[in-house]
């Protein structure tokens, strides 16, 4: 994987997450892209809180077994606790999705570092901070609020 490949792919996942600024409240904004031979397959992001998390949307929308050489680009680290809806980490893993290129770590101090984590733990291959600044910048309220 390059980087100039990488940044192309988490663009495409920026993309989706602006879909869905102002309307996510009290989350964050987030868009992913499962890409398959250099190809986006699919799409998702967070329409908001108790909805399907982007990562939730992206692979329903592919709606088939994720092959191995698969790769999700999600603009902020996946959840890793269950809330209103099940922790990403376990239906990425469930998924089979073997690589995940994260933008942003979450801020939130119950998810800060743990998605990544669960992910590593379950033999899944994770890169991070492909374009973090640029992600981060998407959800700048999200996480001056979590923080505070």
């Amino acid at each position: 994987m390059t980087l100039e490949r990488d940044e192309k792919f988490m663009r495409a996942a920026l993309k989706e997450a602006k879909k869905a600024l102002g309307q996510t409240s009290p989350n964050p904004a987030v868009g992913a892209v499962l890409v398959i031979n250099d190809r986006i397959v699919a799409r998702g992001h967070h329409r908001g809180a108790g909805h399907d998390h982007a990562e939730i949307e992206c692979l329903r929308d592919f709606g088939a077994p994720v092959p191995a050489g698969a790769t999700l680009f999600v603009t902020l680290e996946p959840c890793s606790t269950a809330g209103r809806t099940a922790p990403c980490t376990n239906a990425i893993i469930s998924a089979g999705v073997k690589n995940v290129v994260v933008g942003a770590i979450d801020v939130n101090p119950r998810h800060s570092g743990e998605g990544i984590m669960q992910l590593r733990n379950a033999g899944v291959n994770v890169r991070e901070g492909v374009l973090a600044e640029d992600c981060a910048r998407l959800n700048e309220a999200f996480n001056q609020w979590i923080v505070t």
